[in-house]
């Protein structure tokens, strides 16, 4: 029988977003791509997402507008770190 974790979704300001993906990348997983380009975007849904290389360690998004960052951090010891560097 397989455990399958609840991924909690953060919403968090859009400032600082590049700083954010960066943080992502040193300290869990690198960017799925190594030049740091984007892994998914859509003008008709209006996100852009970067995902880490295993594509589920985190899942990063831009959405809305105005936009704002929705982020998905499957460890949870690293999503409490995050969330006291970046809320």
């Amino acid at each position: 029988m397989k455990i399958v974790k609840a991924v909690r979704r953060h919403v968090l300001p859009y400032r600082n977003h590049k700083q954010m993906i960066q943080w992502l990348c040193d300290n869990i997983q690198e960017n799925f791509y190594d030049d740091g380009s984007k892994y998914n975007s859509s003008s008709v849904g209006q996100f852009v997402e970067w995902r880490s290389k295993d594509r589920e360690s985190w899942v990063f998004r831009i959405v809305g507008n105005p936009p704002k960052c929705l982020v998905e951090i499957i460890d949870e010891e690293k999503e409490i770190l995050f969330l006291l560097a970046w809320q």
